[in-house]
């Protein structure tokens, strides 16, 4: 059996890890500003997490922890996306 004959080989979008689709699909993806985009978003997880440290300092611990870790998260969700917009804008033959 050789690589070509394994099984879900004929599945669509099998290389396309990227590839969003219905809803996902945001035109926000071939922008000629998509960076900027990508960086305000950012700094939304990064407010977020600074938050959650001054709630750390100033109330509560384990809130605050809470917070932090859910803006570092959203920090790492858009490293993701950075990723998938610049794999899907490759693709369409746009600079990156």
């Amino acid at each position: 059996m050789t690589d070509d004959d394994l099984p879900g080989d004929d599945l669509p979008g099998d290389d396309e890890p990227f590839e969003p689709t219905g809803k996902w699909a945001s035109p926000a993806i071939y922008a000629s500003n998509w960076k900027s985009i990508l960086v305000i978003d950012a700094m939304l997880g990064v407010a977020v997490f600074w938050a959650g440290f001054l709630m750390i300092l100033f109330w509560n611990w384990f809130v605050g922890s809470l917070v932090g870790a859910l803006g570092l998260t959203y920090v790492v969700a858009v490293g993701r996306r950075y990723l998938q917009w610049r794999w899907l804008r490759r693709r369409a033959g746009l600079d990156t």
